[in-house]
């Protein structure tokens, strides 16, 4: 059996700390403004904002950033059922800064990773998936084994 390693890069691995803090227009939950941060030089489209503990790490992508300190993301924090939003805004009144802290999260092409494990199908192969790494106590490797 042969083992080969498809290798995985999750964008929260290689997430940034955010300059200043954030918190929600109050007429629009998809825009996220910023005090005393750098949007320009931090996001881009396709990139991710994601949130801190208390809020459940919640992510959105961003779709457009505006300025240093205005920036459009897709989705509302945590879906549409408005619940993220709520639970940001609550966050925001309670903080004495008048935001949150946050992470920028780059963009991850995954092409390269899906291309090796379709090569590995191809080849009559099968594939362990393990989300978070390898399996506790073991030497496995996440990895494409071919008999």
């Amino acid at each position: 059996m042969r083992k080969f390693t498809v290798p995985v890069v999750r964008a929260v691995d290689e997430a940034k700390p955010g300059k200043g803090l954030i918190h929600l227009s109050d007429t629009d939950p998809c825009v996220v403004l910023g005090e005393g941060t750098n949007f320009l030089s931090q996001f881009s489209p396709k990139t991710q904002v994601m949130l801190p503990r208390n809020l459940n790490f919640a992510v959105a992508e961003v779709v457009e950033v505006i300025s240093e300190t205005e920036l459009r993301i897709k989705k509302e924090f945590g879906g549409e059922n408005g619940k993220g939003t709520a639970r940001f805004r609550e966050a925001v009144k309670e903080s004495e800064g008048g935001g949150v802290a946050y992470k920028a999260l780059p963009f991850v092409d995954q092409q390269e990773m899906y291309g090796h494990v379709y090569q590995r199908l191809k080849e009559g192969g099968c594939i362990g998936i393990f989300p978070e790494g390898a399996p506790r106590g073991s030497s496995f490797n996440s990895t494409a084994d071919r008999s």
